[in-house]
């Protein structure tokens, strides 16, 4: 009969050599990092033509020196979740509170 406690060591080492593998694959860039128009592209997962139109447009956050674009994940970051759309349940709690705080308009 193998020792229970060796089992255990053996899957906890393989865990632990997942674990290492994954943080070592990791294609995701820390909130720090600053990325390149390709990195960017890939990370938000459109081609570089529509980086260079948002940039163009001014509607993507970045940076410029010279003729080269740089952009923070979390400033991109910060740009995708600023754009959330309410759901219905969030505009239904929005004007009941709306409601409650102006009374007599209603």
């Amino acid at each position: 009969m193998e020792n229970p406690f060796e089992l255990i060591l053996e899957r906890l080492e393989r865990i632990e050599k997942a674990i290492l593998n994954l943080n070592c694959i990791s294609d995701i860039p820390d909130s720090n990092q600053i990325m390149n128009i390709s990195e960017a592209a890939t990370y938000i997962k459109v081609a570089k033509t529509t980086i260079y139109g948002m940039t163009h447009r001014n509607t993507i956050p970045h940076y410029k020196s010279g003729k080269k674009l740089y952009f923070k994940k979390k400033d991109i970051d910060e740009w995708i979740f600023s754009n959330r759309i309410k759901t219905k349940d969030d505009i239904e709690k929005e004007a009941m509170e709306y409601i409650r705080k102006n009374p007599r308009r209603f």
